[in-house]
């Protein structure tokens, strides 16, 4: 995984001197689910996130629930270009997850995506 991380980061900065718009794509999402239902949704979250972890392109992605209110999920994710992250969408495991959560009572969702141009560490203030 880490040498396609690399891969990925040769063909971004190749990509930026050839004058090409590749964009890192990044997704936040937030999802509310019923109490009855949270549960549920964390355990059939585990298959896509191993899976959605060896797809080319994904450079990283998390499922997580929040430390204030176990009924609240928060997905991130990171992805080499929109074209990986359109590919993602399309995949089997992808699709088994959202007929799984189908079932489940989702409470409130909201999804964002941001398109950022430079990526880096977080220096602390002194």
């Amino acid at each position: 995984m880490q040498n396609s991380r690399k891969t990925d980061a040769f063909a971004s900065s190749q990509a930026a001197y050839l004058g090409v718009n590749m964009s890192t794509v990044s997704v936040i999402v937030r999802i509310q689910l019923s109490a009855e239902s949270a549960p549920a949704y964390a355990e059939a979250a585990k298959a896509v996130v191993a899976a959605t972890r060896e797809e080319a392109g994904c450079q990283w992605y998390g499922i997580a629930v929040d430390v204030a209110d176990p009924c609240v999920v928060w997905v991130s994710e990171q992805w080499a270009s929109q074209a990986d992250l359109d590919a993602h969408l399309k995949t089997p495991h992808v699709a088994a997850f959202l007929e799984a959560c189908a079932a489940l009572e989702i409470l409130d969702m909201e999804v964002r995506r941001y398109e950022v141009s430079s990526v880096g560490d977080l220096v602390m203030p002194e």
